[in-house]
């Protein structure tokens, strides 16, 4: 924004305009009911991060007994339930089984139509911003409240002409990159300090851990304080 006003060629739109939230399965009754497609249950989407474990399969006539939600490849899924959809439970489905997928119940299902990149939608949808506000309207009982619909489709969201959108989603991926390397790092570090933590205090218990050192320096300390 410069001044208030949008950059040459944005637009503001509501999300809804742009995309089709929980629309339906295409060509659903031509579909063989023995046909495999992919499963992915809430546990299977990670956090923020854009990923997903693509390791279960179901036949098309199994979910369809249960009320499963359907999306396909490069549909958005984003958990409406807390505390999946606070925790940022959000991904763009890719290379399903035969292009089909079913998964949670409390999923929302985000299509995007020819002026929106599905990669475009899921860095507006994984911010702080939308998921605190998402937070802010959902409805339900405590411990199951859940997004509406309509606050996505009400939505307002800036929207470049698509090479800046290409763009854009270039340049984000490059530079998340290094903040994923970064908590790779971390996590690492955490790890080798709760196994060094749990080998001191192993060692401890096993009368390894005193020396006849230690053991001098302690009776000359409290020697010291005498």
């Amino acid at each position: 924004l410069k001044n208030g006003e949008l950059s040459k060629g944005w637009e503001v739109q509501k999300l809804g305009d742009v995309c089709d939230v929980n629309p339906k399965l295409p060509n659903k009754d031509q579909i063989n009911s023995e046909l495999e497609i992919q499963f992915l249950p809430m546990r299977l989407v990670e956090e923020l991060i854009n990923k997903i474990s693509l390791t279960e399969t179901r036949s098309f006539i199994e979910v369809q007994k249960k009320s499963y939600t359907p999306f396909i490849d490069e549909d958005i899924i984003f958990a409406k339930v807390t505390p999946c959809m606070e925790n940022g439970k959000i991904a763009v489905v890719r290379n399903l089984k035969n292009g089909i997928g079913f998964g949670s119940s409390e999923f929302h299902v985000v299509r995007c139509s020819k002026s929106i990149l599905s990669k475009f939608v899921f860095y507006f949808l994984v911010r702080d911003k939308f998921r605190n506000e998402a937070a802010s309207q959902m409805s339900g009982a405590v411990g199951l409240r859940r997004v509406p619909r309509q606050f996505i489709e009400n939505y307002l969201v800036n929207i470049p002409p698509l090479l800046e959108q290409q763009a854009i989603v270039a340049i984000l991926e490059s530079k998340l990159t290094i903040c994923d390397k970064i908590e790779e790092t971390i996590k690492a570090s955490l790890k080798q300090s709760e196994m060094l933590r749990q080998s001191i205090l192993k060692k401890a218990f096993e009368g390894k851990l005193l020396t006849q050192k230690n053991l001098k320096n302690q009776e000359e300390l409290q020697n010291l304080q005498n």
